[in-house]
C-alpha cells in the first residue's frame, strides 16, 4: 500500500508539472494572442490611413484632370471663336474692297461723263484738228 500512495505521489507531481507548462503554454498563447490583436488592430489602422491617402490623392488628381479639361475647352472656344472672327473679319475685308472698286468706278464713270457731257473732249479734239 505504501507503493500505490507513493506511486500515486510521484504521478500528481507529474501532474503539477504537467499543469505547470500547461500554464506557461496558455500564457504564452495569451501573448500571442495579444500580439496578434496588436498586430491586427496596426493592420487596420495602417489599411484605413492607405485608403484615405488612396482617395485623397484620386480626387486631387481628378480635380487636377479637370482643370486640364476645362483649360483645353477653353483654348478650343477661344480657337473657335478666333476662328468665326477670322471668318467675319475676312468678310469684312472683302465687303471693303468691293465698295473701294465700286466707289472707283463710281468715280471715273463720273469723271467721264463730265468729260463728255459738256462736250469738252469733243470739242478739244474738234479744235485741235479743224481749227489748225
Amino acid at each position: 500500500m505504501f507503493e500505490t500512495v507513493k506511486q500515486q505521489g510521484e504521478d500528481i507531481e507529474k501532474l503539477k508539472e504537467a499543469q505547470k507548462g500547461l500554464a506557461k503554454g496558455q500564457i504564452a498563447l495569451m501573448e500571442w494572442k495579444k500580439d496578434m490583436d496588436k498586430w491586427r488592430h496596426e493592420s487596420d489602422t495602417n489599411y484605413h490611413d492607405l485608403k484615405t491617402t488612396i482617395l485623397t490623392e484620386n480626387k486631387e488628381t481628378r480635380s487636377f484632370f479637370q482643370s486640364i479639361m476645362d483649360k483645353q475647352w477653353d483654348l478650343i472656344k477661344s480657337t473657335t471663336g478666333m476662328q468665326h472672327e477670322l471668318k467675319k473679319a475676312d468678310t469684312d475685308i472683302k465687303k471693303v474692297d468691293s465698295e473701294i472698286k465700286r466707289d472707283n468706278w463710281a468715280k471715273a464713270w463720273d469723271f467721264m461723263k463730265t468729260l463728255f457731257a459738256a462736250g469738252g473732249i469733243v470739242y478739244l479734239i474738234f479744235e485741235a484738228f479743224i481749227l489748225k
